[in-house]
């Protein structure tokens, strides 16, 4: 059974309060620190979150670094790519074409470490945001980093979906875990944000979720920061299952 870990904060209402949230901030900065965390795209509407989420990374401390990592793909299996994306995201269904162009899939995803380049090292992070970059997650592990994929996935997936899906779970083997992200009530109707880290190997479920009246792009960053710094601590690591709730690192009020 996986672990669920869910971790709650609001804005600070004390000054205890606001010392447990820098806390936790300097908690996932020191797991980061030492090691570049890479925001990868291969195609072109890949690039805008993948900026937004790299800014919410970078000068997280003085020891963590965020760069960007363009994945040289030929122009037609771009193309290709971007369909995939649409896919996934709900915009249209399965393309007939994919079967026929498998082969040029596994033959990008043969060249993996030439694509990725020569600066990803051991203990790095890359973070992939289309389908295209995440067929390179087993040349990524191969350098010792942790693969991770941000999904942005359709709430209701089209029924026609299932080849596209099933061509990406044959060629996307290799990732660490996938990060998602969602908003909901709580019980007293306010907006909540989550960002969610899935590891699969660990068996982990593990969400940093904020409410939504924080003011500025502070409680993101935090969320986002925390995400990544948990994939780092367990992405690789056993896990004996059940439900961990540990203390939110600021109550909810």
């Amino acid at each position: 059974m996986p672990s669920l870990v869910i971790e709650h904060f609001d804005a600070p209402a004390t000054a205890r309060d606001a010392h447990a949230l820098g806390a936790a901030g300097a908690r996932a900065c020191d797991l980061l620190a030492g090691r570049t965390v890479w925001f990868a795209t291969a195609v072109a509407d890949a690039r805008p979150p993948a900026r937004a989420l790299r800014d919410r990374v970078a000068g997280a401390a003085p020891g963590v670094s965020a760069a960007a990592l363009e994945v040289a793909a030929d122009e037609s299996v771009r193309s290709l790519a971007a369909r995939l994306e649409h896919i996934m995201a709900g915009v249209e269904g399965d393309d007939p074409g994919l079967g026929r162009a498998e082969p040029d899939l596994h033959a990008q995803r043969a060249r993996g470490h030439e694509l990725i380049g020569t600066g990803v090292g051991s203990d790095d992070v890359v973070v992939v945001h289309d389908a295209l970059s995440a067929m390179l997650s087993g040349a990524v592990r191969e350098r010792g980093a942790h693969a991770v994929w941000r999904l942005r996935l359709a709430t209701l997936p089209r029924p026609s979906s299932g080849r596209a899906l099933e061509l990406l779970r044959r060629l996307t083997t290799g990732v660490d875990a996938y990060l998602l992200t969602w908003w909901e009530r709580d019980r007293r109707g306010a907006l909540v944000e989550g960002v969610t880290a899935v590891m699969p190997a660990a068996r982990i479920v593990a969400t940093k979720e904020f409410a939504m009246r924080f003011t500025g792009e502070a409680p993101r960053e935090l969320a986002w920061r925390m995400a990544l710094a948990e994939i780092v601590r367990s992405d690789r690591s056993e896990s004996v299952g059940g439900t961990l709730r540990p203390r939110p690192a600021v109550a909810t009020r």
